[in-house]
This record gives C-alpha cells, structure tokens and sequence, in this order.
C-alpha cells in the first residue's frame, strides 16, 4: 500500500521492492539486485532489472509527485524519498 491505495504487483516486482526496502537509502548495484533477487544463475535480458524498476516505478509513484526509486547513474538504485 501506498497512501492507502493498494498496490497489486507481481513475484518478482513483489522480490525487487522488499530487496530495495530492506536497504533503504543504501545505492544497490546491478550486480546485487541481479544476484539477490533473479539468483546467480539468472541468465535473462540484460535490461530486465531496469524493465521491473519501471514496473514498479509506474506503480508504486503514479498520483504522486516523490519518486521513491531512484537511478543512481553508472551504479544502480536506492530507495528513498527526494
């Protein structure tokens, strides 16, 4: 939920936001996500993390004006408020 409006996402959108939120404010590289939340042997597109990080950004931040991932340019992704 987010303000009071239920979110429905998916497994892995579901994997990705816990993964993100059980660091909060801490920038995670591709590689960890990758590793933590596809699994070592994860062997996929190369643009799946930045896919789900949009996923859950249309969900997670329409109707409001803070995004709550942020991209880290040539490292990866925190979570946290502006």
């Amino acid at each position: 939920m987010r303000n009071h409006r239920i979110i429905d996402l998916t497994m892995k959108e579901f994997e990705l936001l816990r993964y993100l939120m059980e660091h909060p404010r801490e920038v995670l590289t591709r590689e960890q996500i990758l590793e933590n939340v596809w699994g070592y042997d994860f062997m996929g597109e190369s643009n799946v993390i930045e896919v789900y990080v949009r996923y859950l950004r249309l969900k997670i931040d329409s109707d409001h004006d803070k995004r709550l991932i942020q991209t880290v340019r040539g490292v990866g992704y925190v979570l946290r408020e502006s």
